[in-house]
């Protein structure tokens, strides 16, 4: 089983030429509602590579919530450890011509309580992996486990966030833009991370690709698969989702970065946070490439 504990949101997708400045004033190409949510993506995009999955997350007891559990039922992932007690958020998604985004998005409501809850029904010696979204990171985790942690640190705003994260996780999965730019941690430091906490570091660059940080080994760089992005949105969580999935299967981390990121590649294809392929078609698209220099990966 994974367990996937983080947000649960609607996703409001504003199609754009270009992204505003301060203050302006544009005309929107469409407006589409979707469904979203790191975690709730991630997990979907773990059942459609064929985990045993279950969201953990809060969201309300009005209808729009009980159809945003809907779908993920229907999608194969278990909602039964979802709290219905709290409110569905929101985020809005502004994308540009080029598939570039910016986002808006509002606090949830899960909590440390919720996440020390998750952590207790996950039993001792059953393989059981949970992944962590990379709003949960304030403080260190509340309680030990034997459950093989995985965390998407987009999400993380410090160093000290990311420092916690680490110190529970056996992997850490993030963008180049969070670890380095938004947290501030250099390459180098990251190395130094992975080595004392044990923990394997996933830092994807987009169109160039990810470097995998191993404990003791040297970086190794995994190119990006060429496509024609048309919107990024989600495609974090369908790399995280089938990382997770792949490690669960006992794929190494390399393998399983591997695939996640030709899954991410092939989402970014696609309108929508949850345009994650499942394992055969991504088999397919894969069996059409030739080797060529990337143009486009996963952010």
């Amino acid at each position: 089983m994974i367990a996937f504990c983080g947000y649960a949101n609607r996703d409001v997708i504003v199609q754009m030429d270009v992204l505003p400045s301060p203050g302006e004033r544009l005309q929107a190409r469409s407006i589409r509602l979707y469904d979203g949510g790191m975690a709730a993506n991630a997990a979907v995009a773990a059942a459609r590579f064929g985990a045993d999955a279950v969201f953990a997350g809060a969201v309300g007891a009005d209808p729009e919530s009980a159809a945003f559990l809907a779908a993920l039922e229907r999608e194969g992932v278990s909602t039964a450890w979802s709290r219905t007690d709290a409110f569905l958020t929101h985020a809005v998604v502004l994308l540009d011509r080029h598939g570039e985004r910016a986002v808006v998005s509002e606090d949830d409501a899960l909590t440390g309580d919720d996440l020390e809850a998750v952590l207790g029904r996950l039993h001792p010696g059953s393989g059981h992996w949970l992944y962590v979204d990379g709003y949960r990171w304030e403080q260190p985790l509340p309680a030990r486990t034997e459950a093989r942690i995985v965390v998407d640190i987009d999400g993380c705003h410090t160093a000290a966030q990311v420092r916690n994260a680490a110190a529970a996780a056996g992997h850490l999965l993030g963008s180049r833009r969070t670890f380095e730019d938004t947290c501030g941690l250099s390459l180098e430091e990251l190395q130094e991370m992975s080595r004392r906490e044990e923990t394997t570091i996933v830092l994807t660059r987009g169109a160039g690709g990810l470097d995998l940080l191993e404990p003791g080994r040297p970086v190794r760089h995994i190119p990006a698969v060429r496509v024609e992005a048309v919107d990024d949105t989600g495609a974090g969580d369908c790399f995280a989702g089938v990382y997770v999935a792949e490690l669960a299967l006992g794929q190494t981390a390399a393998a399983a970065a591997t695939t996640a990121a030709a899954a991410a590649a092939l989402a970014c294809t696609r309108r929508g946070a949850r345009a994650s392929p499942g394992r055969a078609e991504l088999r397919d698209f894969l069996a059409t490439l030739q080797t060529v220099p990337a143009t486009h990966g996963t952010h």
